[in-house]
């Protein structure tokens, strides 16, 4: 066994395992937490707050008599070169690009030579990645043929195939989990502190919605590792812990990719070691999977110059998405949009004809609707605004035309736009205003040499995102309006 290797082995050598009055002070409390993580969604944004800071009380809890069982990573500034000798011994092709630490903490791909555009730089064997197909070629495999969870989300397949190598001596894949980072800027790891700075951003729901089901996965395996008998005889109810199954699940997050089944007929969620190092940047998307020899290929989507950083496009994604999935804010994302809240109102009068309205134009009566950064208003959110904004005198001309298009809302309705602007116009000055900070303060504290913590300095981040689009679509609106 190579030095690298051992490290990792030694470090879980010397984890204490979660002894049993430990576990069975556990129980109670991962059972309310399991209950209150399974119980419809709250119905006013304080009692979802409230509901969240309880989740949190209890985790906060379960964390502290947990914290004596935490597993310490290696650190991987010291594992590189092993790394590298392991996928080379696998038949990984990367030459012309290094993992150099960009910043304290954070780390990139780098050029080594000049790369020219659509430049082949990486070539990584579908033997060294895993994925869903390893997972239930491993140990593991038993419990995902028939446990309903593992079945049915392959992500949480992808993480717990982790954990499971993570805590397995003789992994092949030690070389590759001794690299990943020992934490993550995931909202999984943001406290209900730092969660406020995003309280009245639109992407709230979707970081309450993520934290709920990661926790209630922690609860359910938690459990199943006491009462199933080939769980139980698996290494990783020893050493579970809510810390062990968050790093798991975001390292599967922020790294997953979906990629062709050897049969070419499905998709495999799957990790993919050194790929996973290029940080984002925008372009366009240059990577392919040659099917015949199981290999990845990633193909530079610009030229690079020796010593720059070499990064890939991971999609048309928002800054939303980045934060919660991926644990970063891009502030130059040329694929930004802020979702905005809309719908047809069930206590106007004219619900029903505008309902029928939108099903006769194809438009959605309740979203999502996005303004983008690119084009703040885009032709199906500008129709719904059209719509919310008819008297009953337009409604019934236009339902009443046999015509089926979206030419309908056409210049004969002159103040129809107007009117939608308007209303656009103080629906996102509400939403401003609500932020309880403007886009220029939120913008000197970003200027602060010392942010509270990275979480805060994410969030901050993201606002500041979000002001721009909601800013510059006011502007917008004016100017359709005057």
């Amino acid at each position: 066994m190579k030095k690298a290797d051992k490290d990792i082995s030694n470090i879980l050598l010397q984890v204490k395992k979660i002894p049993k009055q430990v576990k069975e002070q556990l129980k109670p409390l991962v059972q309310r937490l399991l209950t209150k993580c399974s119980s419809a969604k709250a119905l006013t944004k304080k009692a979802e707050w409230d509901e969240m800071t309880e989740i949190f009380e209890t985790l906060d809890t379960i964390q502290e008599l947990e914290k004596d069982y935490r597993i310490t990573f290696p650190d991987r500034r010291n594992n590189w070169e092993r790394f590298y000798e392991w996928c080379e011994e696998n038949g990984a092709e990367f030459s012309s690009v290094e993992v150099q630490e960009i910043k304290e903490g954070n780390f990139g791909t780098i050029a080594k030579i000049d790369i020219k555009e659509n430049e082949p730089f990486l070539k990584i064997p579908r033997k060294i990645m895993m994925s869903e197909i390893s997972a239930k070629n491993s140990r593991l495999g038993p419990l995902i043929s028939s446990d309903p969870i593992l079945q049915h989300m392959p992500n949480v397949q992808v993480a717990m195939h982790l954990l499971t190598e993570l805590l397995d001596p003789k992994s092949m894949w030690l070389p590759y989990i001794s690299i990943l980072p020992s934490s993550y800027s995931t909202i999984l790891y943001f406290n209900m502190n730092e969660i406020k700075d995003l309280q009245k951003s639109p992407v709230l729901d979707e970081v309450f919605k993520v934290i709920r089901s990661v926790v209630r996965q922690y609860c359910y395996f938690f459990q199943l590792f006491q009462r199933d008998t080939y769980a139980r005889s698996l290494n990783i109810g020893q050493y579970f812990t809510y810390d062990l199954y968050r790093w798991a699940v975001s390292s599967a997050m922020t790294r997953q990719n979906v990629l062709p089944h050897p049969d070419g007929k499905q998709q495999v969620t799957t990790l993919v070691p050194l790929f996973d190092m290029c940080n984002h940047a925008n372009g366009n998307l240059s990577t392919d999977f040659d099917l015949e020899k199981g290999t990845l290929i990633s193909y530079s989507f610009k030229s690079f110059s020796k010593g720059e950083e070499v990064c890939m496009f991971y999609g048309p994604r928002t800054n939303a998405e980045f934060m919660v999935h991926n644990g970063f804010v891009y502030p130059e994302n040329e694929n930004d949009a802020i979702e905005i809240k809309l719908g047809i109102s069930k206590n106007d009068p004219l619900s029903s004809r505008k309902n029928e309205l939108c099903s006769k134009l194809n438009v959605s009566p309740n979203g999502p609707f996005f303004l983008h950064k690119q084009k703040l208003v885009n032709e199906e959110l500008l129709k719904f605004l059209e719509i919310n904004v008819m008297n009953s005198e337009d409604l019934e001309r236009i339902l009443n035309e046999k015509q089926e298009s979206a030419d309908l809302l056409s210049a004969e309705f002159s103040d129809l736009k107007r009117k939608a602007f308007s209303f656009l116009k103080d629906r996102v000055n509400l939403l401003l205003k609500a932020y309880g900070t403007t886009l220029e303060e939120d913008e000197d504290l970003l200027k602060q040499s010392i942010p509270e913590s990275i979480h805060h300095f994410l969030a901050v981040q993201l606002r500041i995102s979000e002001k721009k689009i909601l800013s510059a679509t006011y502007e917008f609106c004016v100017q359709n309006i005057t």
